[in-house]
């Protein structure tokens, strides 16, 4: 025997000559070994200027002299490197590391957390990852008390982020439990990992549980507190295409500061770019104001890119996705008043239907109002009567004639009237108007010219008291 069973330290032989060469070489070997410091396990190339005894683990795919020594310890002995296969129970600290590993006959493992300042990654029976930092395979986990109480506890960063348990099948999700997406409690369940069915939902303000799966527990739907969210009045006869800064195109939408570039097919809209808004007005459903009062904005069948909602001064996300996709915002205390609803696609276009803004946290099944009603609503704001009006009188010089137009509802407030004049004869001075008398109706008034029969047609009759 030359070298030591453990170690593998020079031995000295009977009448060796040079016998402190031998000597210093088991030292130096000792001096590398005992108490072993590595500078990395993860270095595949080796250093260029290495100090004396510098010592090394080499990963797979070793280049230069570290390759075809995987796990081997290389070591930086008389300007040469030395390579020592490890042997079961060989302990090193990992410098850049700054973890203590364990060779077990088959890989180098770390040994155990390092006391108070804890382990970067840990796997019991498993590979931890930079994702799962903690991974554990076995039968079971226990987690128990020191004598009192256990918690388990999971934090998020903020409201939008997600703390939940994931079951999964194969590592594809079956069912979710958590907070996920907001502050609302959730359990989903999903048959494939990629389509998810919200079962349960608990409010986490006032504890109502909804249950948005089952029609029999459904709650009644909320009515929905934006006019023409299907996008089916279209009293300007907008064709889809850009809309300028500030301009309605259907009914109650208006484009943003910005523009935007829209288009209808069926009830599906597409917002190719910008934004679209539409104020609500809390006096049209009896109440003050909604600052403060939790509100649900949430479309059907989104998809191509998340839309950004802002409702009042609050800001979140609706995630693309099918069925009914929503958004959970609170108004500040400040937005008093009217409130803005403004849509903006995330990123490229984004197409959904169906929009809808209640009461509450989770959304309520979509219910359409009759065309008639949501006209009502839409004329409360905008009406086209979309007919000619015609003045036709025989009267005196300088006398007027007047005719009274009853708007089909009341309108939010005395609007503004535009028309053009499509035809007219014996009109003193130009002197043939439409003016609203009141938020009711609007007067047509011509002034004759002179003893005769006078007439005006007017035509592209508009009255608009929008927000």
């Amino acid at each position: 025997m030359s070298d030591t069973p453990r170690l593998g330290l020079p031995l000295l032989a009977a009448g060796q000559a040079q016998k402190h060469v031998t000597h210093n070489d088991a030292l130096m070997r000792l001096d590398a070994l005992v108490h072993l410091v590595v500078a990395s396990r993860t270095q595949t190339v080796p250093p260029v200027s290495p100090g004396e005894t510098a010592a090394y683990i080499v990963p797979a795919g070793g280049t230069g002299v570290f390759a075809g020594h995987q796990d081997d310890l290389a070591i930086f002995e008389d300007d040469a490197w030395s390579f020592l296969d490890p042997r079961s129970g060989w302990q090193a600290w990992v410098s850049d590391e700054a973890e203590h590993h364990v060779w077990t006959g088959t890989q180098w493992r770390r040994s155990q957390p390092v006391s108070s300042l804890g382990a970067a990654l840990w796997g019991v029976n498993a590979t931890a990852d930079t994702t799962n930092r903690l991974s554990v395979s076995a039968d079971a986990t226990l987690f128990t008390h020191a004598g009192t109480d256990h918690r388990l506890k999971l934090n998020k960063a903020s409201a939008a982020r997600t703390a939940s348990l994931l079951f999964q099948q194969n590592w594809s999700g079956r069912a979710e439990i958590g907070l996920a997406g907001d502050d609302q409690l959730r359990i989903k369940v999903s048959p494939d990992g990629a389509g998810w069915t919200e079962a349960l939902v608990i409010d986490r303000t006032s504890g109502l549980v909804t249950l948005p799966a089952s029609n029999w527990a459904r709650e009644t739907p909320r009515p929905n507190l934006l006019v023409n969210g299907d996008w089916q009045i279209n009293q300007r006869g907008f064709a889809g295409g850009a809309l300028a800064a500030g301009t309605f195109g259907y009914d109650r939408w208006k484009a943003h500061t910005g523009g935007a570039s829209l288009s209808r097919s069926g009830f599906d809209l597409t917002l190719t770019s910008g934004a679209i808004r539409q104020i609500v007005e809390p006096a049209l459903w009896g109440v003050g104001s909604f600052a403060s009062t939790p509100l649900c904005l949430s479309v059907e069948d989104l998809s191509g890119g998340n839309l950004d909602v802002t409702v009042g001064s609050v800001s979140g996300t609706i995630s693309a996705g099918s069925g009914r996709r929503f958004v959970a915002l609170t108004p500040a205390a400040g937005d008093t008043g009217n409130l803005t609803v403004q849509l903006a696609p995330a990123a490229g276009a984004a197409t959904f239907r169906a929009i809808k803004l209640e009461t509450g946290t989770v959304p309520s099944a979509w219910l359409a109002r009759s065309q008639t009603q949501e006209r009502q609503l839409c004329e409360r704001y905008y009406w086209r009567p979309g007919v000619s009006w015609l003045i036709d009188v025989y009267q005196a010089s300088s006398a007027y004639s007047q005719q009274v137009l009853t708007f089909p509802t009341a309108m939010r407030a005395v609007p503004t009237a535009s028309y053009t004049v499509a035809g007219e004869a014996n009109i003193l001075g130009g002197e043939r108007s439409i003016s609203p008398s009141s938020n009711a109706g609007a007067l047509a008034t011509i002034r004759v010219s002179a003893l005769g029969r006078a007439y005006a047609i007017f035509n592209d009759i508009a009255f608009n008291a929008e927000l």
